[in-house]
């Protein structure tokens, strides 16, 4: 009698069993950027005038998610780029103040990642971002050494051709890879085939593979991986071998949704690194987010303490 074909999220805990007794869970290479958060007193009047508050924060995706793992108790490290700049330091200080390991980090020349988000009343933010080619991260012998050290690597798409290289090198090793991705751009298919954990927003499944059922969008973009969407306040989905699993969100007062998704996925990541089932990590990864909404961009990301109490 033929044994069943292992399922994704079977083989994705066997392998992140396999390095259990690596000294970094979490290994992030993608997005650090400061954000200028502009706090609406109202709705935007975009031909007249609106009064604010202003923050500075640290942001980026992969950077984000790696503080919320932090917070979430789990050992996490940056090895991606910042740029020689003020700006630079500010970013990786950030991180060392939330326990994230930058002794990979690179500093390159060029101006480090820049967000400027609008957030309104209710906590939908606009956000418009400055962007310099040059700080991407750099896929080599020093980053490889990284790689060995981790369980995980998480990347986003934002230098599609640094998170290939990343991805490749990864694969050689035998490292799971997680993927943060909201925007369809040529090129993505090739990343998507080298991920284990892909996460996206709740449109591109459908837009990336033609397929409008959700549970057979999925299943093509990913065959090997474990695979799901974000659904903002509803929560989110992901595919159980061909079961599609459908957790709710959990109603808070919303103050800014800006990184909900990061926190999303590091939470996923560490609910997974703790072996829970596919429901339970969807449903833990739900409350991490939800708690975010509280506070403005990754100052509100939550410890492990208050998602187990929400729950």
């Amino acid at each position: 009698m033929k044994r069943p074909e292992a399922s994704a999220l079977d083989t994705l805990r066997r392998r992140l069993s396999a390095r259990a007794d690596r000294p970094i869970d979490v290994l992030g290479v993608g997005e650090a950027c400061l954000d200028d958060v502009w706090v609406l007193d109202g709705k935007l009047h975009r031909r007249g005038k609106s009064r604010a508050r202003r923050f500075a924060l640290g942001g980026g995706q992969v950077a984000t998610a790696l503080v919320a793992c932090a917070r979430l108790g789990r050992r996490a490290a940056f090895a991606g780029a910042v740029g020689t700049d003020d700006a630079g330091a500010q970013v990786l200080d950030g991180l060392r103040a939330e326990n994230v390991d930058v002794s990979g980090a690179r500093r390159v020349p060029g101006a480090t990642r820049a967000a400027l988000i609008l957030v309104e009343h209710g906590g939908e933010r606009t956000v418009v971002e400055q962007v310099d080619a040059r700080v991407a991260p750099i896929a080599d012998d020093a980053l490889a050494a990284a790689l060995d050290r981790a369980r995980v690597v998480h990347l986003d798409a934002a230098h599609l051709g640094a998170s290939l290289h990343v991805a490749r090198l990864a694969r050689e090793r035998g490292v799971p890879v997680s993927l943060d991705v909201d925007a369809a751009q040529p090129g993505l298919d090739e990343l998507l085939a080298l991920t284990d954990v892909c996460i996206t927003s709740e449109d591109l499944p459908r837009a990336l593979t033609g397929e409008q059922d959700l549970a057979k969008a999925l299943h093509r973009l990913g065959e090997r991986a474990v695979t799901g969407c974000t659904l903002g306040a509803r929560g989110a989905a992901a595919l159980d071998g061909e079961h599609l699993l459908l957790s709710p969100g959990f109603p808070v007062e919303v103050v800014d949704t800006t990184a909900c998704g990061d926190v999303f996925h590091a939470a996923l990541l560490c609910a997974l690194l703790d072996g829970r089932a596919l429901g339970d990590a969807l449903r833990f990864s739900n409350a991490a987010a939800a708690l975010k909404c509280r506070d403005l961009g990754r100052r509100g990301c939550p410890t492990r303490a208050e998602v187990d109490a929400l729950l």
